[in-house]
């Protein structure tokens, strides 16, 4: 009976490590957001040109460190299952669906936060560039121009740092409920 506590205790500990670990990610999140949107104003695109503004180390950083936290999250995410399973053997009588609920929404979020920063990569990173048949031709650029980009990222890096940090809190809850019971 011992050794069964020890076990719930360490993968109890573990959870929540990883729920740390989670709040910590999405806020990392939000910081890069927070340089997106500082930079969103400043981008401008001009189909000849390419884009105009300045794009600089702190951006191509918050690109990064939002791509390693995607990632990081994307992983965590896939054990979510598991988490599930675990919370189910500690107590059968665990209302899950509310965070079942919650997870399915961070994962969508991870999608979109994974498309916007692929969009990102060609609208900044890889402008092209285009020869204008004024003032509707079929040349006319078909994009995004990489400011709005820069905003669209910003906001899914948010959505899904609020969709971690929602879920994290709510599995503290239920684990801190059940520890008082």
């Amino acid at each position: 009976m011992e050794r069964n506590q020890r076990t719930e205790h360490a993968a109890h500990a573990a959870w929540r490590g990883a729920h740390l670990d989670a709040l910590r990610r999405a806020r990392a999140l939000q910081s890069a957001a927070t340089v997106f949107r500082r930079h969103a104003g400043n981008l401008k695109y001009r189909p000849q040109s390419g884009v105009e503004g300045a794009i600089g180390a702190d951006l191509l950083d918050a690109a990064a460190a939002a791509r390693e936290q995607l990632a990081a999250l994307a992983a965590l995410s896939a054990r979510w299952d598991e988490e599930i399973t675990w919370l189910r053997t500690v107590d059968a009588r665990i209302a899950v669906d509310d965070v079942q609920r919650a997870h399915a929404a961070a994962r969508e979020a991870v999608g979109l936060l994974r498309a916007a920063l692929e969009i990102f990569d060609r609208a900044v990173l890889h402008p092209e560039h285009a020869h204008l048949d004024a003032p509707y031709g079929t040349s006319a650029p078909r994009r995004v121009h990489p400011g709005a980009q820069c905003t669209w990222v910003a906001e899914r890096a948010e959505g899904l740092a609020r969709a971690v940090s929602g879920v994290t809190l709510r599995k503290a809850q239920l684990l801190l409920n059940y520890a008082r019971a």
